[in-house]
């Protein structure tokens, strides 16, 4: 290809078929970058030469330095590679990164540092808007602890599992993050060592009436998560083991529950931009952090007099429009004498086998 200009290479990556099995399809605008796709349809851009130096923690999520083959068969090469979605307009963001990353001299440098730091304010933009945030990511992973261990409660009962993977509903706007029977449960993940935690209104903390008629029993799970280098788990490997586990003892409809689990996780967080889509983003760089426990989740009792909460009859004695109420909550490792759950499985098991 000698037409660098945007519209041209947008054009051809627009009508760059997705690869099969190992096969890349490059195109190689300099010695030092190309552009293509791979077997998922996801865009990459190599920047061949050493691992690069990123100023933008956003960016550092997303770039993966390794050896990369071009086809099957092919001469490995060593380069940073960006991954953006396999949608169609990411062939544009795709087009525009590449085309700046001439225009700032990538072209015959022998070292794309330079031309990467100018463009790099540009690459985070685009990255924004192709993976969820990692506030995002913490979140999903405390609902998935949660709907792991409600699957491992019914493990030796696989027909269950349509029932446990309903009631998970975190992925849903406005919904409960998980229900089981007449309890629900809201989970809170924080990066703190203390069960802190925003909330976007006093109805995250309120009982609700079910449509059978029953209050509910509300409860937060408080899960603290901090990435780490060694230790925990990352996103694609939480998913992985909810997979491992509705495939035990399979039986008719297991596959059926499992596309509707993975559906689900990619729906969490799609508002903030792309899902997590667990087939074709697994290996993705951006989802490889691993996260450990801050401290060991909590199960509190919301209706317990002793949490403390802000109500709707506090507010009402104010001025104060009680629906534009958001606040932050610090809950105590110990409320009262069994308040959270002195051990938040058993609890769990409990509800599960009573529902």
């Amino acid at each position: 290809m000698t037409d660098h200009s945007y519209e041209v290479l947008r054009w051809e990556l627009e009508g760059l078929s997705a690869s099969s099995g190992n096969v890349r399809n490059l195109r190689w605008l300099a010695p030092e970058l190309a552009v293509g796709r791979n077997a998922a349809g996801d865009f990459e851009i190599f920047l061949r030469g050493e691992k690069l130096v990123t100023s933008s923690a956003v960016v550092r999520r997303h770039v993966q330095h390794d050896n990369w083959r071009p086809r099957e068969g092919g001469e490995p090469f060593a380069a940073s590679r960006i991954v953006l979605p396999s949608a169609p307009h990411f062939a544009s963001v795709a087009a525009l990164i590449a085309v700046e990353l001439l225009r700032a001299g990538i072209a015959g440098s022998g070292n794309p540092q330079r031309a990467f730091g100018d463009v790099e304010p540009i690459i985070e933009m685009a990255i924004r808007r192709g993976a969820l945030p990692e506030n995002v990511v913490i979140g999903l992973i405390g609902e998935l602890i949660l709907l792991r261990q409600c699957l491992l409660v019914t493990a030796a009962e696989p027909a269950r599992h349509a029932e446990v993977v309903a009631g998970w509903q975190g992925w849903q706007q406005g919904s409960r993050d998980l229900r089981i029977g007449h309890h629900s449960i809201e989970v809170k993940t924080t990066q703190a060592a203390a069960s802190i935690h925003e909330f976007s209104g006093l109805y995250q903390l309120e009982a609700q009436r079910q449509p059978s008629g029953e209050i509910e029993e509300l409860h937060l799970l408080s899960v603290g998560l901090a990435a780490s280098t060694s230790l925990g788990e990352s996103l694609p490997a939480i998913v992985d083991s909810v997979l491992t586990v509705l495939g035990h003892g399979r039986h008719k409809g297991s596959a059926a529950v499992e596309d509707a689990f993975l559906r689900n996780v990619e729906a969490y967080g799609a508002g903030n931009g792309i899902g997590y889509a667990h087939r074709t983003m697994n290996d993705w760089s951006v989802y490889s952090t691993r996260y450990t426990h801050t401290f060991l989740p909590r199960l509190y009792r919301v209706s317990d007099p002793a949490m403390l909460l802000l109500s709707r009859e506090d507010i009402a004695r104010t001025f104060v429009q009680p629906a534009s109420v958001s606040f932050t909550l610090h809950v105590p490792d110990r409320v009262s004498a069994f308040n959270p759950a002195p051990n938040w499985q058993e609890t769990i098991a409990e509800m599960i086998n009573r529902s």
